[in-house]
């Protein structure tokens, strides 16, 4: 099973992931800014039609209170709304941060393969040295 998931992880375009991550991070940012905007200039708008409707019959209050109920539910559409764009925000840090670390990861094991393959080519000499000065 390990090496199932490391096949998927070898399959991911890293660079392309690591060079869209601010992108996405920015995207995520600038959702969640228009989302809590909408959210404060619709609470006030909906603040403003009530209290400017007037009517004389019986059936303006049936209209009002379905016009209540539906304004109750555009609320807690964009309440649920806007908790998706907080947690869309958030996942799209926690994305930059996990590529950031990765980034590093590859660097240092970049610089491990260097350390080990210098240490390889420090003893291959040393060896082929020692055994052309015993020899002579």
């Amino acid at each position: 099973m390990a090496i199932g998931w490391l096949k998927v992880i070898q399959s991911v375009p890293w660079s392309d992931v690591i060079s869209n991550a601010p992108k996405v991070a920015d995207g995520a940012k600038g959702l969640w800014d228009r989302m809590s905007k909408k959210v404060a200039a619709d609470t006030e708008a909906s603040d403003d039609v009530t209290s400017t409707q007037t009517a004389p019959t019986h059936t303006l209050e049936q209209l009002q209170s379905e016009l209540a109920a539906l304004r109750s539910s555009h609320l807690q559409l964009e309440t649920q709304m806007l908790g998706a764009t907080e947690l869309i925000n958030s996942l799209a840090q926690q994305n930059q941060d996990l590529v950031q670390r990765v980034d590093r990861l590859q660097s240092q094991m970049r610089w491990l393969f260097v350390k080990i393959l210098v240490g390889l080519v420090v003893v291959g000499c040393a060896a082929w040295w020692l055994g052309r000065s015993s020899g002579i």
